[in-house]
């Protein structure tokens, strides 16, 4: 039974660990629009792009659009 709650109390610690940790990490994101050159973003560019200038995740808003979002951290 000892084995049992030692257990549970580690796993309630576990998560409430892993769950601040997230939400401390959300604190540092940044977020850049980068203006595409053509008429329609491209995701790989997009990518590329944000990964070489902030080493970041970059997303395009749409597909008839000219703006990617790029997210890293600060």
């Amino acid at each position: 039974m000892t084995k049992t709650i030692t257990l549970a109390i580690f796993m309630v610690v576990l998560v409430l660990g892993m769950v601040i940790k997230e939400t401390q990490g959300e604190e540092n994101q940044c977020y850049e629009y980068i203006s595409t050159p053509q008429e329609n973003c491209e995701g790989l560019v997009c990518a590329h792009d944000c990964t070489m200038k902030h080493g970041g995740n970059g997303v395009c808003v749409d597909t008839t659009s000219t703006t990617c979002i790029c997210t890293y951290v600060c």
